[in-house]
């Protein structure tokens, strides 16, 4: 039964419905405690009576609140209220990546981004024993200002421990008419759980689950970002799950001749039928996706930078009407116009490098102390006794790289080449200069209860001075909103450093 906007269930109001799945529908409110919105997971009342589906709603609660990371959905609270059993959680302003894929058409190497973000924060999931085990376009989803946010871990399921068998008496976790959630005739009963489509054979066939499930799903994602359309994709679901298990993907080229070579191999990585033969962690998937976006970004600045041949036999005329219209390169434009004018040419060019080189000089010895080029954001180093910090230290740099990575005329070195450095002490010089970057940022978080205090310094290895530091004290008890805080105002004060004006 849909739930009237007015309503109010302890310090929520409803304010509109947003969506409904299988666990239950889900709603915008307000909380007007704190005077923010958030969207309520309610569980439908005739199902809450049922302890096995109950028990299943408060696992997911729990699994999903145990993830603090800048990519996953953030859960606030479980609560009940005279009878009506909800989940508060982030609401996410945006759209779904199968949206940006099929409605908006987006472009591939940002599709790409937007799932290399995703890695990032189920490799988190997957760092605590966390397996989504239903991961699909739906279930991702992209903020207004690009960033992408992993949710619904409604079939989330704790790894199971080695010589645990599955469990075979949970029951049916989806009504939607796109899950497939069907007994399958094994000596030992048992469910299949997740979306057709998108579920790897081991899921198909109902066995036991690790990680690498949700890696052969995200190769499925992968795929239909590269092609537009579903690896696996028959007449029947019965059809579907057939090829899942026994037929090959096509190759991704057959539908999109542009998608790089290097893509391929990561995508049938992705979606080998055995698990030992595909990619043993997300993380590495993430790194090599990482390399792949970047080459992709190298080929696209090449393409901008080369003119368009043009014909020998072209006239004078219809060659500076070519110039004109056409993206030539600045050194190209300069020998043509030599070609035709020696002697104005000659004169313009001198002036223009004795300006070119005055201008030069002026801005090096303004801008010298302050301007950026690169930048190396190494994982913040954890000085709790609490090993469990690690999470938000990586998460606290990943988050900066990403925000970093935004601003423009800056080169940002991936995570995964700043990863050696992690847990070690190190010389901010000493790495800047082997990464060949101009400034290194740095930082260490200190966890005492409930207590955080985070410091970070940015270091122009250039010349050996700190360029900026700071020091913040926060609560434990709002993690994410901390982590977003502390990005997003370092970012800020980052910005007059890395523009040099």
């Amino acid at each position: 039964m849909t739930i009237s906007a007015g309503t109010k269930l302890g310090r929520y109001e409803i304010r509109s419905q947003i969506g409904a799945g299988g666990m239950g529908e889900v709603y915008l409110a307000q909380d007007s405690k704190l005077d923010r919105k958030v969207a309520l997971k309610i569980l439908p009342s005739e199902l809450a009576a049922n302890q096995d589906r109950m028990r299943r709603f408060v696992q997911e609660a729990k699994a999903a609140a145990a993830l603090n990371h800048p990519n996953i959905a953030h859960i606030y609270e479980i609560g009940e209220h005279e009878g009506t059993n909800f989940i508060a959680m982030e609401f996410i302003d945006g759209v779904t990546l199968r949206e940006k894929i099929h409605r908006e058409r987006t472009e591939l190497r940002k599709l790409l981004r937007f799932l290399q973000h995703a890695a990032e924060g189920l490799a988190r999931a997957h760092a605590a024993g966390i397996v989504h085990r239903d991961l699909k376009p739906d279930n991702i989803m992209i903020t207004r200002d690009g960033h992408a946010k992993v949710l619904d871990f409604g079939l989330a399921k704790l790894i199971e421990t080695a010589g645990h068998k599955p469990d075979r008496q949970a029951g049916p976790g989806s009504s939607e008419i796109a899950t497939a959630m069907m007994p399958v005739q094994h000596s030992t009963p048992g469910i299949v759980m997740g979306t057709v489509g998108y579920m790897s054979p081991e899921q198909a066939q109902a066995k036991s689950l690790d990680q690498r499930s949700d890696i052969f799903s995200f190769g499925c994602i992968l795929y239909e970002a590269a092609t537009g359309r579903k690896p696996f994709a028959g007449e029947s679901v019965v059809d579907t799950l057939h090829k899942i298990i026994y037929e090959p993907a096509p190759a991704i080229s057959d539908f999109n001749l542009s998608a790089p070579p290097e893509l391929q191999r990561i995508i049938r990585k992705c979606l080998a039928k055995e698990p030992e033969k595909r990619y043993q962690t997300i993380r590495d998937t993430a790194n090599d996706l990482e390399e792949v976006i970047e080459e992709m970004k190298g080929m696209s600045d090449l393409e901008r930078s080369v003119a368009p041949p043009s014909s020998a036999t072209t006239s004078a005329t219809e060659r500076a009407v070519s110039v004109s219209q056409q993206p030539a390169s600045s050194a190209e434009y300069i020998v043509s116009g030599i070609k035709h004018h020696k002697l104005g040419a000659g004169i313009a060019l001198l002036v223009l490098i004795v300006g070119a080189v005055g201008l030069g000089l002026y801005l090096h010895a303004r801008n010298t102390e302050v301007a950026i080029d690169s930048i190396a954001v190494l994982a913040f180093q954890n000085k709790s006794t609490e090993t469990d910090a690690d999470y938000l230290s990586d998460g606290l740099a990943e988050s900066l790289v990403y925000r970093l990575s935004k601003l423009p005329n800056l080169k940002v070195i991936p995570t995964s080449s700043v990863f050696r450095y992690k847990g070690k002490e190190i010389d901010p010089i000493k790495v800047g200069q082997e990464l060949g970057v101009d400034a290194v940022l740095s930082g260490r978080i200190v966890q005492r209860g409930d207590n955080l205090t985070i410091s970070a310094d940015l270091v122009d290895v250039r010349h050996n001075r700190l360029l900026w530091g700071e020091q913040y004290d926060r609560k434990m008890s709002d993690l994410l909103a901390t982590q977003r805080e502390i990005a997003r105002e370092i970012v800020e004060k980052l910005k007059l450093k890395v523009s040099g004006d």
